[in-house]
């Protein structure tokens, strides 16, 4: 089987494309590029799916792959194909690239990336918000173990990255554990790009920039926690803070003059000034093209 490396060329993004042929023995590559140009690839699983065969990031005529559930439940999409199989890290993938966009959902969304195998499955703690009706890149770091939960079966992180015969994509919310929460609601999936150390993605249109979320500090806490966000531009960033049911506890709007880091303090209190007690809580940081979902943890 033949794939391709394909890279624009020019305003009027024509494709220029180089065929190679796939390893007889199975092994992910630095530099695939999965861009759904037609059909729904090695994807599959139990939502519904489809190649609309336009409206993907690179516009009018470019496929993508969108993901739905009609009722809630299991949003998500995994692909066993023998681009994703085998050993990441003797291959030098650190990291991998993804556009996504809310194409409707009942509330906003957390997609997170698993990894693994049957016996050995990790899924990042780090959950993606895309905008809605807008493509947003988001980053998957291979490199960081401690971003990372086991969900299913037993062993290391770095064992699962070096036995890997799976990938997956879920809508989910802390704690992790092998069965996600339903939702209903469709999102779009294109142009996976896996990526070596320091290489950076190439390629236009460029995706709109979500915010992005760094780790809570401190974590676990009992007092405040301090919530550093990158913003893509000037404008409204909500953050939000929600408990383990689901239910937001409290809420921010930060208008942000320009493009940079910013903190938020959160004084660890509910809305109507009570502390907050002790649980899981997860975080949300958005803009209008999306943002991104961390797990903060309140000890007594």
């Amino acid at each position: 089987m033949i794939r391709s490396l394909c890279v624009p060329a020019g305003a009027a993004l024509l494709l220029v494309c180089a065929a190679f042929p796939r390893p007889a023995a199975a092994q992910p590559v630095v530099g695939f590029v999965e861009d759904f140009p037609t059909t729904t690839s090695t994807w599959g699983g139990g939502a519904v799916f489809t190649n609309p065969g336009s409206g993907g990031w690179g516009g009018p005529g470019d496929g993508f792959l969108r993901v739905e559930t009609f009722a809630p439940g299991n949003l998500g999409t995994v692909s066993m194909g023998p681009e994703y199989a085998g050993d990441w890290l003797a291959a030098g993938v650190r990291s991998i690239s993804i556009r996504l966009n809310d194409l409707g959902s009942a509330e906003p969304l957390s997609l997170h990336w698993g990894i693994g195998n049957g016996a050995n499955f990790w899924q990042y703690d780090v959950g993606f918000t895309p905008g809605a009706g807008a493509w947003s890149e988001f980053v998957v770091d291979l490199e960081d173990s401690s971003a990372w939960t086991l969900i299913i079966g037993s062993g290391s992180f770095a064992g699962a990255l070096q036995n890997t015969d799976r990938v997956r994509i879920r809508h989910d919310m802390p704690a992790f554990v092998q069965t996600p929460d339903p939702v209903q609601g469709a999102f779009g999936l294109d142009h996976i790009v896996l990526r070596g150390a320091g290489v950076g993605v190439a390629g236009a249109p460029r995706a709109a920039g979500p915010v992005t979320l760094a780790p809570p500090y401190p974590n676990p806490a009992r007092g405040p926690v301090t919530f550093a966000f990158t913003a893509p531009g000037p404008g409204a960033v909500a953050l939000e803070v929600f408990d383990a049911l689901g239910r937001r506890v409290r809420e921010a709007r930060v208008e942000v003059p320009a493009a940079g880091p910013y903190t938020w303090l959160w004084d660890g209190r509910d809305a109507s000034g009570a502390r907050a007690p002790a649980g899981v809580y997860r975080v949300r940081a958005r803009g209008p093209a999306g943002g991104t979902v961390r797990t903060l943890v309140r000890a007594e």
